[in-house]
């Protein structure tokens, strides 16, 4: 019964942290739109979007993503579900909406976090496994695009279909009020969808982890030590990382500090509890809001494609840190 009530809690303030976020998200992107304010990002993210060969409602949410990866989400989610995206269509755009994430966590995570923690050399190689992790996936999506969909040049354009532009001297502009309660109407079910579904996966997962039934990733960290050579007091900063990248990379810099560990060994150890972290956050957090968002199939493909690119990056930086650093 406690760990149900734990799961319970975690649950409610989850549903209630992203359900808000969702929310100014959907309805917010819907009321930009009838408002015709999207149209002058027409220059930003079409050239990314035909590149791909994806349709112009993919470079709408790739620009939206530089704001808010959710909101990008979300809107892709709608175009879906009015049929202007298809599912490889939708699977493309998932990725391509995680792209500006990893160069925007060098302001707001690297250099304000890892540089002063790590020192310039490490947090460089660091910052190097997470921009490398936005062109892996961005070279996906145009590889797969170009390999696999049609060129979209007899397809309407996406910010033409904007009810209302505003460089239009015919436009006829609604009443705000008007335009707000549209958005309520066209929206309210996929919102109310979308957090019933993210509150019954995170329960799950929640209930999985705190019985102790996903807590056998912790016994890799030995094995990934001793494949390694790391000496053992970095399982403590690994173990920490998995699940909090601060307090693990807050961990092992005091290691670093006290002359426990070298350089070399506490980037290693880093960018290996990376891959060990990279799914575990994953299931705990992200696949729950990617089935909320996008549906349970096309959820789930979106979050594998790009744990399994994320992963590759971490996996190729370390490859290179163990050839060249040492």
């Amino acid at each position: 019964m406690e760990i149900f009530l734990i799961s319970a809690e975690y649950t409610l303030r989850l549903v209630g942290k992203l359900g808000a976020v969702m929310f100014v998200s959907l309805f917010g992107i819907e009321i930009l739109m009838q408002m015709g304010l999207m149209t002058y990002l027409r220059p930003m993210g079409k050239p990314v979007a035909k590149l791909a060969n994806l349709p112009s409602e993919s470079a709408l949410t790739f620009l939206s993503a530089v704001g808010s990866m959710i909101a990008a989400h979300t809107m892709a989610a709608r175009f879906h579900q009015d049929g202007k995206l298809t599912d490889p269509e939708l699977m493309l755009t998932g990725v391509l909406n995680t792209v500006p994430f990893h160069f925007k966590e060098t302001l707001t995570f690297q250099l304000p976090i890892v540089l002063p923690l790590l020192g310039a050399e490490l947090c460089m190689i660091y910052i190097t496994a997470f921009w490398l992790a936005g062109l892996i996936k961005l070279g996906f999506v145009v590889v797969y695009g170009r390999l696999r969909m049609a060129p979209q040049a007899d397809r309407e354009d996406a910010f033409d279909r904007l009810s209302c532009r505003m460089d239009d001297p015919d436009c006829v502009r609604e009443p705000f009020v008007e335009i707000a309660k549209n958005a309520w109407r066209l929206r309210k079910k996929m919102f109310f969808r979308m957090v019933l579904l993210l509150a019954i996966v995170t329960l799950i997962v929640q209930l999985l982890m705190n019985s102790g039934t996903m807590q056998m990733i912790e016994k890799l960290i030995l094995p990934l030590t001793r494949l390694f050579s790391l000496p053992p007091a970095v399982v403590g900063p690994v173990s920490a990382y998995i699940f909090s990248p601060t307090v693990g990379i807050t961990f092992m810099s005091n290691l670093m500090g006290e002359n426990m560990v070298t350089g070399f060994q506490a980037i290693v150890a880093l960018l290996a509890a990376g891959l060990l972290m990279i799914p575990v956050t994953r299931l705990r957090r992200t696949l729950p809001r990617y089935m909320a968002i996008f549906g349970m199939k096309n959820g789930a493909v979106i979050c594998g494609v790009t744990t399994a690119l994320s992963m590759s990056s971490r996996v190729i930086v370390l490859i290179g840190v163990l050839i060249f650093y040492n």
